[in-house]
């Protein structure tokens, strides 16, 4: 039977403050935030004004431009036994002046069956904002459940915390393997809020052990089959390529927008003279818009975020072609386990509403979202769009820092008879 136990709201007491000074600008920029809501009896606060309110602390903290949460974890599964970690999110301003807010999460987690996942992925604006670096860099020894191409084929497994599966059932197949992954982008701004720049992206797999192949089931392994028919070797493989990279970002906030856009698109060349296994070219893409609803900018927000990842041309190995789960933050799919829809394409769409609980203060909020994937597969000819895969959940979230809008995050979702729970900080989009 799976356990899971996770302190959830013990977190609270491990987070870290570091404070700077703010800068003249965004000062301006809260004042005018408040004046606004004061119209309507609404004024932000975070969990330190809680606190003194409640007179747990004496003292006000300085106003502060970073912001670093520490959550810690436990749970439990049969393929991995217990497992211990904990996730680290960084926000903060690298200059004064700036108006921009950079993030750095990070995750670290080792399980009694020797599973390992050591992780950082940063979105930094630097140089005055003028550069902005977005990095993915990844130790894994890792055990999933792979169902082959396509969206069509459906399961009831039972997922825990971020999608890590409970149960499996018999369309799952095991793969565990261990991953070195190294990507970075570097961009910089041509005019106001467009951004253009160059990556190096670099994936190894290696030791791939086959549930499937073990058992002496050649013709069944999903990850066999495919990769004995596009000539990668099954228990190794390299990705290694370069990328052009075209960015707009004109959210006020990049941990938790209240308005803007966000768009990128990631044109990635792997090539066998960089050390790839074979030639592909692979296009990412990516929109996220965010409105606000009402008078207030704090009160609600409505988002969407459409993302698509393609293979363009060539052939990339079974575990890094599209799949839910696989974006930079492992924020796709929420109601899946990882990789549980993969193909040579996927489209991938979701919608957030976004409100407060606490509607004098904004310590408290919820979330309402709805998602859909669809992913293709060209050995049975199945295109996009054929079979979407829908879920839906809700959410809790507690204003932790309302200078960079640092929200611990709380979800359920459910799909297709499968639970899942994430816990986080920042927005998931």
């Amino acid at each position: 039977m799976y356990k899971i136990v996770l302190s959830i709201f013990f977190s609270l007491s491990f987070y870290v403050v570091f404070a700077q000074e703010d800068s003249l600008n965004h000062k301006n920029e809260i004042q005018q935030s408040d004046s606004m809501n004061h119209k309507i009896g609404f004024r932000q606060e975070d969990i330190s004004d809680w606190l003194l309110q409640k007179r747990i602390t004496k003292k006000k903290k300085a106003p502060k431009q970073s912001y670093l949460l520490i959550i810690p974890f436990i749970a439990s599964n049969p393929a991995a036994g217990v497992i211990f970690g904990g996730g680290l999110n960084y926000a903060f301003k690298a200059n004064k002046q700036d108006t921009r807010v950079s993030a750095i999460s990070s995750n670290a987690s080792y399980s009694t069956k020797g599973l390992l996942n050591l992780n950082v992925k940063s979105n930094l604006f630097i140089d005055h904002e003028r550069l902005f670096l977005n990095g993915d860099w990844r130790y894994m020894i890792n055990n999933e459940t792979t169902y082959g191409l396509g969206s069509a084929k459906t399961s009831s497994e039972m997922t825990g915390i971020g999608g890590i599966p409970t149960s499996t059932d018999s369309l799952g197949q095991q793969l565990k393997y261990n991953q070195v992954r190294f990507h970075e982008t570097v961009s910089r701004e041509v005019f106001k809020n467009f951004y253009a720049g160059i990556g190096f992206h670099y994936d190894y797999f290696y030791s791939i052990k086959d549930g499937s192949l073990d058992a002496g089931d050649t013709v069944n392994s999903h990850h066999y089959q495919y990769s004995i028919e596009h000539g990668f070797n099954y228990q190794k493989y390299t990705v290694s390529g370069l990328s052009l990279n075209l960015l707009y970002d004109s959210r006020d906030n990049q941990v938790n927008a209240y308005k803007g856009y966000f768009a990128n698109v990631n044109f990635r060349v792997n090539s066998t003279g960089l050390g790839s296994s074979e030639n592909s070219t692979i296009l990412l893409t990516e929109f996220r818009a965010f409105y606000s609803l009402g008078k207030s900018l704090n009160k609600q927000v409505l988002a969407f975020w459409l993302y698509g990842n393609f293979v363009t041309s060539g052939n990339m190995p079974y575990l890094l072609l599209p799949a839910v789960g696989y974006d930079q933050r492992q924020r796709t799919g929420r109601g899946y386990t990882f990789g549980r829809f993969r193909g040579e394409n996927m489209i991938y769409g979701e919608t957030e509403y976004r409100f407060p609980i606490s509607r004098h203060t904004g310590i408290l909020g919820g979330v309402l979202f709805l998602n859909a994937t669809t992913t293709s597969d060209k050995e049975t000819s199945l295109g996009l769009f054929e079979y979407i895969r829908p879920a839906g959940g809700v959410g809790l979230r507690i204003m932790m820092d309302k200078v960079t809008r640092t929200r611990l995050e709380v979800d359920g979702a459910r799909a297709n008879k499968t639970t899942s729970f994430y816990l986080g900080a920042q927005e998931t989009y």
